[in-house]
């Protein structure tokens, strides 16, 4: 009877558990103008998808043309996501790094009316430094 009893309230809870991280995921959509896949006609980055987790934390991957094949997107860095943090410099913003054996690279995403705006920040291990802005659309 006890063990009855522990696994009809274990259920219940992982049920509660369940629904409450899936309105809390619904909501950090709805609140979030990030979301979704974003396009563009740069080869450099062609695409990002930006994807909400369930604790409402964001997360991008980030895509250029494949250099074999014009017609396709190609992941950066294996198609790993990388997390995005708030900027602590532009409102609304939020951005992500990428580690490369000749370059660190920065994008900052913040979306503006109907449009993403990423800024590609690049730090070449020479010592040159690369900016550029990508305007996205859906």
């Amino acid at each position: 009877m006890a063990l009855l009893i522990t696994a009809a309230l274990t259920l219940s809870l992982s049920v509660a558990f369940t629904l409450v991280s899936a309105n809390q995921a619904a909501a950090c959509l709805t609140t979030s103008k990030l979301p979704g896949t974003w396009y563009s006609s740069n080869d450099r980055l062609s695409r990002v998808d930006v994807t909400v987790s369930e604790s409402c934390g964001l997360y991008v991957r980030a895509y250029s043309t494949c250099d074999h094949d014009s017609a396709r997107d190609c992941p950066w860095d294996n198609g790993r996501t990388k997390k995005l943090t708030p900027s602590k410099y532009v409102p609304g913003a939020r951005y992500a790094w990428y580690t490369w054996n000749n370059a660190s690279e920065q994008l900052r995403l913040n979306r503006d009316s109907n449009y993403l705006s990423v800024q590609d920040h690049i730090e070449w291990k020479s010592g040159k430094v690369e900016d550029f802005t990508v305007r996205m659309s859906r």
